[in-house]
Formats: C-alpha cells, structure tokens, sequence
C-alpha cells in the first residue's frame, strides 16, 4: 500500500470519528416535528337563573287561587225527596231586569219518579248528561228525558267565565251503581252518553 492511500484511510477516519463525536450535539431534533393530540374540554355550561321566570310563575299561582268556587243554582221547579226540599232561583235574562220571570214547567210533563238520596252523610252522585249556554235548549233536552221516567231530571246553572252555563243532570243517586245503570238506559233509548261524577250539595 503506498503513502497516499494511507494518508487518505487516516483523515477518513478522523473526519468520521469527528463526525460521531460533534453531529449528536449539533443535530438536537429541534428541526422535527412531533404529532400531538390535542383533547379540548369544553368549559361546563352554567344555568343562568331567570327571575323573571319564577315571577311570572307566582302570578300564575295567585290568579288560580282567586278563581271564585262555582256554585250551582236551581233553575227547576220545587223538588222534593224524603222531605228534602230545594228552592228554585230566579234566572237571569240577559239584560238582568229585575222584573224577569221565573221560569214555570209545562203543563203536560210527566211527573218525576221518586229518587232516593242519602239524608245525612255519605257521597251522592248525579248523571250528567247535557251542558248547554243556551237554557232554552237545556230545558228542552230534560223535558224530553223525563217522558222516560229514568230518574229526576234537573237543571243548574253555573258561571264560567262570567258566563252562564247550563247543566242537565239526573238524580241524585245514593250509589255509583245506580247512576251506572241510569247511564246505561239513557243510551240506549236517546244516545246519549253521560258522565257521572260526585254531587255535592
């Protein structure tokens, strides 16, 4: 091997010991890129209190408790069972004259069958089977019902809404079952469906 070529092999391998020894603390990996994930949490979401909400809520709550309790009247003829005996109100016109007639029964109806009702105590329960603002035709429909000898048949007037209402009604029965079986025959002779519910007096 002549000098030259082992000059060269020599300052090969010094240049690649160099190499080994000054890269690593030049090359610090400052230059490459890192794939990072990034999670995002998104901040909790706060209620926000509206009083204006809850305000509105306490009117609400205060209208209902200053609905006037409905309070029925008669508006039938004299009735009585086992001595129990209700009086007829006059019925107001829509002009409210203070001179308005009371309303008088016809001459040609049948008379009411006798209906048992509790004396003292004890739920009653009534049929009813109409609702009408017009009271003429709220009479008309417990004329008819009482050619059938069911059960008495009578009218209240309420006030909803300032408005009168007129409910047709049958008995009061001592029992559900008795109201049931009223239903029951008042189906099937006029097609009429009812609704039972708890008299109070």
């Amino acid at each position: 091997m002549d000098q030259n070529t082992k000059q060269r092999l020599v300052g090969i391998t010094v240049v690649f010991g160099f190499a080994v020894i000054f890269l690593p603390m030049i090359l610090d990996g400052s230059g490459v890129r890192k794939n990072t994930l990034k999670v995002v949490i998104p901040p909790q979401s706060v209620v926000k209190f509206n009083p204006k909400f809850e305000q509105k809520i306490i009117e609400l709550h205060a209208k209902v408790e200053k609905l006037p309790d409905l309070e029925p009247q008669f508006i039938d003829e004299n009735s009585s069972a086992r001595g129990n005996k209700v009086e007829r109100k006059a019925v107001e016109t829509s002009q409210k004259d203070p001179g308005a007639e009371k309303i008088q029964p016809s001459s040609n109806q049948k008379t009411q069958p006798e209906v048992e009702v509790a004396l003292v105590g004890g739920d009653t329960w009534v049929l009813q089977v109409g609702s009408f603002k017009d009271q003429k035709k709220a009479l008309s429909q417990r004329d008819k019902l009482r050619k059938s000898n069911i059960a008495a048949v009578f009218v209240e007037k309420f006030k909803i809404d300032k408005e009168p209402v007129y409910r047709v009604r049958l008995g009061p029965f001592l029992n559900r079952d008795q109201s049931k079986i009223a239903l029951n025959k008042i189906k099937a002779k006029h097609d009429i469906d009812g609704l039972i519910m708890k008299y109070h007096k």
